[in-house]
């Protein structure tokens, strides 16, 4: 999909201060360092700093245009070669960049929303429809107001995009969805995740819901085994509807679970389906459905599923020396994932050393949901809290039956770190877990770049 700088001048809000109208707008970055050669460099003005500021640090690193706020003292000796747009408002800018290339594209747009599992959904997905179409997929976790928009600019020759849609609040799932125009929709859950801010579960599926608002023909694909979704999809009659699961009736059903180191399952003609937990059973029977609905082989449904999918910070598996194995699942939390989580650790060889930090954003269920995570500790060599909710994990914990000296709380990772180095022995299996604000990603790096010895 080509377009010039013609056409986002005529279809968004800036308006072009040098440069020339025909040249082509290759693929988008909000990061001047990373930007690409004849990238276009689109400077967002954050909390702290005015991107539209690293201009020439764009330059330098060979994009050919820039999409600038207005920005005073603009000094652009030694770029006469270079296009620099002007914009009131570059966030604005990108989503109606965002917008203009959707409209122009022809093919399918898949959008996945919910409390937990959306990226290893996604992934799945990908890894399904890849074997039958050329697909663009959300970048890592680019699934706010800026990734959604920013990932749908960077569409080229693509049949199938997969976007993953995140939110804390509403109207941000409804926003994006304007912007995305999903043809599918998919809803994995409805937990706790961001009840502080929205105040009820209910509110949340409200939020959640929101994704049905950008499109046309509706057809939306639910987890019927979460309670809420089940009674909404039981009432909805605009939509059409497709449900998966495990214990409820559903359109696509996981049968024959057998679980051993791995969990396998079966659903129609798809036999012998691997999972690592319960949770991944739920990610895949949401890809096995677009799959079908795309008209991908069961061969290859089976064949994209079962391929293995690395997602940074999402129980990722790093090996260190002495055959100690760090589970890094710090990108978020909530108690359902939490709950995966020690179900993933469980089922390792060895001694495990549970690291759990806050999961935020829960208001006045704060207490009672660490508590709740308490209560599933009890089988583990050492747990170890880190910040101001988790000390509950802690107190949970040895009211079932963890023994004291072998529990420690601390109010940050950098005072904890010595002692969790102290502990780790060859062959442990060490679970890090937190909301993504508490930083226990740090930690990670930190027993990463540590020699231990123990």
């Amino acid at each position: 999909m080509k377009i010039t700088v013609r056409d986002v001048v005529e279809n968004t809000s800036c308006k072009l201060l040098i440069g020339n109208l025909d040249e082509e707008v290759k693929e988008c970055f909000i990061d001047s360092k990373k930007v690409k050669e004849e990238g276009c460099f689109i400077g967002i003005k954050g909390n702290k700093t005015d991107g539209s500021l690293y201009y020439k640090e764009a330059f330098n690193n060979k994009a050919s245009i820039c999409i600038l706020n207005k920005i005073l003292d603009l000094d652009l000796n030694g770029y006469d070669d270079k296009t620099v747009l002007i914009a009131n408002d570059t966030k604005q800018v990108l989503k109606e960049l965002a917008m203009y290339k959707r409209n122009l594209f022809k093919g399918t747009v898949i959008g996945i929303t919910g409390s937990v599992g959306k990226t290893s959904t996604k992934e799945l997905i990908y890894n399904v429809l890849e074997k039958k179409y050329k697909v663009l997929k959300t970048n890592g976790n680019e699934n706010s107001q800026i990734g959604l928009p920013l990932t749908i600019t960077r569409l080229k020759d693509e049949d199938v995009m997969v976007l993953e849609m995140g939110m804390n609040d509403f109207n941000q799932i409804h926003n994006l969805s304007l912007i995305a125009k999903p043809d599918i929709a998919i809803i994995t859950n409805i937990y706790d995740s961001h009840i502080g801010i929205l105040g009820s579960r209910e509110n949340i599926l409200k939020a959640k819901l929101e994704i049905l608002d950008g499109m046309d023909n509706k057809t939306v694909i639910v987890n019927n085994d979460n309670d809420l979704l089940n009674n909404w999809a039981k009432t909805c009659n605009e939509e059409k509807i497709i449900t998966y699961g495990i214990n409820n009736e559903s359109d696509y059903m996981a049968t024959d679970i057998k679980e051993h180191e791995i969990i396998s399952f079966n659903v129609k003609s798809i036999d012998n389906i691997s999972a690592s937990s319960t949770a991944f059973i739920y990610n895949k029977l949401a890809a096995i459905i677009v799959g079908k609905i795309l008209n991908v082989s069961d061969n290859d449904i089976k064949e994209g599923i079962n391929e293995d999918i690395k997602v940074k910070h999402r129980l990722e598996e790093i090996k260190l020396k002495g055959d100690i194995t760090i589970i890094d699942d710090c990108y978020n939390a909530s108690f359902e994932s939490v709950k995966n989580a020690l179900s993933y650790i469980n089922k390792k060889d060895g001694r495990k050393i549970l690291i759990l930090g806050d999961i935020l954003e829960l208001g006045k269920k704060s207490k009672q949901i660490h508590r709740k995570i308490g209560a599933l500790i009890s089988n583990c060599a050492y747990l170890i809290t880190i910040g101001k909710w988790s000390k509950y994990i802690s107190k949970e914990a040895r009211k079932n039956g963890l023994k004291k000296k072998y529990v420690k709380h601390f109010k940050n990772a950098s005072i904890a770190k010595k002692y969790i180095l102290s502990i780790i022995k060859p062959s442990d299996n060490v679970l890090i877990k937190a909301s993504n604000a508490v930083n226990l990603s740090e930690l990670v790096n930190y027993l990463k770049e540590s020699e231990i010895d123990n």
